[in-house]
């Protein structure tokens, strides 16, 4: 490689970092449309770590169940990195699915373009979307069960009710690798614990 394609594929690397790195910063819109101050909200980077953090505590039942936990890890890594140009959309923003997905989509092959690793960021990217593989299923699932944990931690936090986050979330997590924690921070969720039959 001569050092004119090596400074022009460090040029590429550096403008997709630029981008990818202000997920550190951007917060997550879920929580600012709860109510909660955007100084205590988790960013967008923080949710994809969490989500990595709890792939790796599962990550024997993953195994014994044939999920390749490396692929899942690299996939909750870069899902949400699209967020950087086009923001963190939520059901409150009244996109449509087909408009996000687009957005989505222009924004990543953005940001991924002419980087050494772009087509696997894009390959995962559109597994993630299209929840075929098993590891996008368990990746989407184990995205909600961060979302759930951090909205037990700040309903904790904040002697809050977070009641539209945890709707319609029981079969999602049935007979899952994540069914335990789910169950667990659904019956001990603050006001709820010892309230509840």
């Amino acid at each position: 490689m001569n050092d004119t394609t090596r400074d022009n594929q460090t040029h590429h690397l550096i403008s997709s970092l630029e981008h990818i790195y202000q997920l550190k910063s951007i917060p997550r819109s879920g929580w600012l449309q709860s109510g909660i101050d955007e100084l205590g909200v988790e960013s967008i980077a923080a949710h994809s770590y969490g989500m990595s953090i709890l792939i790796l505590h599962l990550r024997s039942e993953l195994q014994s169940a044939g999920v390749n936990v490396e692929r899942a890890l690299n996939m909750a890594l870069v899902h949400d990195i699209a967020e950087s140009i086009v923001g963190d959309m939520t059901p409150q923003d009244n996109v449509s699915e087909g408009a996000k997905y687009e957005a989505e989509s222009v924004a990543f092959e953005q940001i991924v373009s002419g980087v050494q690793q772009g087509e696997y960021f894009l390959d995962l990217w559109e597994d993630f979307e299209a929840i075929k593989s098993p590891e996008a299923k368990v990746v989407k699932r184990i995205d909600k069960l961060d979302m759930l944990i951090q909205a037990y931690l700040y309903e904790k936090k904040y002697e809050i009710r977070l009641d539209s986050f945890w709707e319609n979330m029981d079969e999602l997590f049935r007979e899952s690798e994540s069914e335990s924690i789910y169950t667990y921070i659904r019956s001990n969720r603050f006001e709820l614990k010892g309230n509840e039959a």
